[in-house]
């Protein structure tokens, strides 16, 4: 037995100490560059580099120690696109027991890099807690878990529903920490232009007016233009940005909205992004795009988007009017939880050049029972 913990110890460690180098670095450059799965990929635990072997590792506390360190992935990973590139990435939580008391939960992630693995470093979730799950949207890592109540023993059993957002920088998987109360993280769409400058969170059904004197401003405008560099005006971008919401200002343009947005913080911008990126999100058309007849259509949806390896597609113009209707059909086997590529192509007459119009995906539902009814709807512009 002990001689093969030490075989075994050799494998899954690669690294005793494993710097990110100054300014950040990148954790990923410096693991394990061949991991075709996830669950044997590294992964950086407190400056320690660490290797899995089908989601586990299992290491001496100290030579010729009997105590004994383990690793391990803690449910199913999640698959997404975490660093905006088109390819499925994986968020992982995963239990790190070094011996002690304590039973460490972590979340990792795992970036596809033409089809291997590399893992980020861990960032610290809690002691003892309860993890519920863990997503990927637009580009953010979402850990849910409970947690328990400030001056709590650790003999209660954790009971506060809790989350935290987690993005890349340089590589660096990073915690956005919220400063003040009140302050949340939302995601959804700005729009900036003359006499607008908006915000619609994907938890609201009305813009909100983005304030003046928000920290992030300046930061969200130049963002808003980089990523729009030839777009029509008023095209809508996806962001996720911190803040709270207000009161409007009582005089300007700002005054016509119900409510404002203060943004303290430009947390990522997702062009590709969308409110059911959970579920369906497109590589073509973009949002915003400026498109003609015929129209091709390629995106990824999971598998419960699908019935019979298709979904109904449809496009609006300005006025609502229905323009054109499809299918979208599965490129691969549909019948999975897993994102599914797809294509389809439309053709419709032109309306009028510049004007706006609605890209809408709807999920299959055979039952047509309203309650599985969904959609993604995207705003194209017809050229």
């Amino acid at each position: 037995m002990k001689r093969f913990i030490e075989i075994f110890a050799i494998l899954c460690m690669i690294s005793a100490n494993v710097s990110l180098g100054k300014g950040g670095g990148s954790a990923a450059a410096r693991l394990d560059q061949y991991a075709t799965d996830p669950l044997n990929a590294t992964y950086l635990i407190e400056g320690k580099a660490v290797r899995l072997m089908d989601g586990r590792c299992e290491l001496p506390a100290a030579p010729g120690s009997a105590a004994i360190i383990r690793t391990s992935v803690f449910g199913k990973p999640v698959y997404g696109d975490i660093d905006g590139d088109g390819d499925e990435d994986v968020a992982v939580f995963l239990i790190h027991d070094p011996g002690g008391s304590g039973t460490f939960f972590y979340a990792a992630a795992a970036l596809n890099v033409n089809g291997n693995y590399h893992g980020t470093n861990a960032v610290l979730i809690g002691d003892r807690i309860a993890p519920q799950n863990i997503r990927i949207r637009n580009g953010v890592v979402i850990p849910n878990y409970s947690n328990r109540r400030p001056q709590e023993p650790m003999a209660v059993l954790p009971s506060i529903g809790m989350l935290k957002h987690l993005i890349l920088e340089r590589n660096v998987l990073i915690e956005i920490v919220l400063n003040s109360e009140g302050e949340k993280v939302f995601e959804g769409w700005v729009t900036i232009g003359h006499e607008v400058r908006s915000f619609l969170p994907c938890s609201r059904k009305k813009e909100l007016w983005l304030m003046g004197n928000s920290p992030a401003l300046d930061e969200v405008k130049a963002a808003y233009g980089k990523a729009l560099p030839e777009a029509m005006p008023y095209t809508p971008v996806f962001m996720t940005l911190s803040g709270r919401t207000g009161r409007p200002p009582a005089d300007g343009f700002g005054a016509d909205y119900e409510a404002a947005f203060f943004a303290t913080r430009l947390v990522r911008v997702f062009p590709q992004g969308n409110c059911r990126s959970d579920l369906i999100y497109m590589d073509s058309p973009l949002p915003g795009a400026r498109v003609t007849s015929p129209l091709r259509i390629r995106g990824h949806a999971r598998g419960k988007w699908f019935f019979e390896g298709d979904f109904p597609i449809v496009l609006r113009d300005s006025n609502g009017k229905v323009i054109a209707k499809g299918y979208a059909t599965a490129k691969n086997e549909w019948m999975t939880e897993k994102f599914v590529p797809f294509e389809a192509v439309i053709k419709f007459k032109m309306p009028a050049s510049g004007s706006k119009g609605t890209l809408i995906l709807k999920k299959d539902n055979p039952t047509d029972l309203p309650e599985h009814d969904d959609e993604l709807g995207i705003t194209v512009f017809f050229d």
